[in-house]
């Protein structure tokens, strides 16, 4: 099935959104969409850049997760 391709921003909300709903990470502050390259399978990854109360390393390891559930369905818009 071929995946959606979204904007920097909605994917970053998403991304956020997602982030949040991991366990003990529901006031994670920041996270960032980086765009990769072209020659990789996918066009994205996600870090997260504040933490705010949620202990950073769960924090780090919800995005992985997080990342690898949200590149099944999505692709970020080229320019």
């Amino acid at each position: 099935m071929p995946r959606i391709r979204i904007s920097m921003t909605e994917l970053q909300r998403r991304a956020l959104a997602e982030v949040r709903l991991q366990p003990g990470c529901h006031n994670v502050q920041e996270i960032a969409i980086n765009r990769v390259a072209r020659q990789a399978e996918n066009n994205w990854s996600l870090c997260v850049l504040a933490a705010g109360a949620a202990d950073a390393n769960t924090a780090a390891r919800a995005a992985v997760h997080v990342q690898t559930v949200l590149r099944r369905d999505y692709d970020l818009l080229t320019d």
